[in-house]
């Protein structure tokens, strides 16, 4: 091997991490992960000599899917991470948190990523879309999504909504306590439901697309969660949406500018 081999593969080995030093506060979307399979087995091998609960399932996370590796890292990361907040949150104490979800999340991962892969990739989503401390409190709170593969058809209809769903919670920079976190986590949490139609939430991207078509002289008001979770049937909300527009020019030339758009979607009220 040559020296240039052996340079090549000491830096391919270097631990490299993703949330070092000062983060962006709110939401943001974090730039691709570029770490090869080598670096991330790297960092895994950092993290278990320091913590024991990587330690102990040191041998399954790195038998892990190479895909799901850098989600890994990332937890190990944020698990380690202390941010100077009075709201920052520690993932491995279990006398605040009432178990070490830290171990949690290391114990469960490798069997998740053979029969509940969504999870993690919508994990990953909601740690690429947010701050430090957003992603922390989400882990704190959604371990035990990876015991339910039930909600995969959830989690893929919400993924692409995340970023959204983030930049409507946690924008405007630092707050002392928790109110944005926690209004960020419940809209998540009314989107993954059993009482959330799958095929409404599909559905969203559409709908804010169309608002986002609304002249801007007219406010548009969207409910999402009653909307997902409505008993209204599909097919009546699709009819409803395709004469949305017209509906708008109905009631602007009326002198109406404030429309709740998910109360006609769901009621269709009668304007003739």
């Amino acid at each position: 091997m040559s020296l240039i081999n052996k340079i090549s593969n000491a830096l391919s080995k270097k631990t490299i991490f993703r949330f070092e030093g000062w983060q962006i506060i709110g939401t943001h979307t974090k730039a691709p992960d570029t770490r090869t399979t080598e670096q991330l087995l790297a960092n895994i091998d950092y993290f278990a000599k320091r913590n024991p609960e990587v330690a102990k399932f040191k041998a399954e996370l790195k038998a892990m899917n190479p895909k799901y590796l850098g989600l890994v890292s990332d937890i190990c990361e944020l698990a380690n991470r202390s941010d100077m907040l009075n709201n920052n949150i520690n993932l491995k104490d279990s006398k605040n948190l009432g178990k070490n979800i830290f171990a949690e999340w290391m114990e469960k991962l490798p069997k998740a990523s053979k029969e509940n892969p969504e999870a993690l990739e919508f994990t990953q989503e909601v740690i690429n879309q947010t701050d430090s401390n957003a992603s922390k409190y989400f882990l704190a709170t959604s371990a035990e999504l990876l015991n339910h593969p039930e909600f995969v058809e959830h989690l893929k209809a919400t993924k692409p909504l995340v970023k959204g769903i983030a930049e409507n919670n946690l924008s405007g920079g630092y707050a002392m306590g928790v109110a944005k976190v926690r209004n960020f986590l419940n809209s998540l949490a009314g989107y993954v439901s059993s009482a959330s139609d799958p095929d409404k939430i599909k559905m969203m991207p559409e709908i804010l697309r169309t608002a986002e078509n609304i002249p801007e002289d007219i406010n548009i008001f969207i409910e999402e969660i009653p909307f997902i979770q409505s008993k209204v049937p599909v097919d009546k909300l699709k009819a409803n949406l395709q004469i949305f527009p017209k509906v708008v020019e109905k009631l602007s030339k009326q002198g109406n500018k404030e429309i709740n758009m998910t109360d006609f979607l769901m009621k269709n009220v009668n304007l003739d």
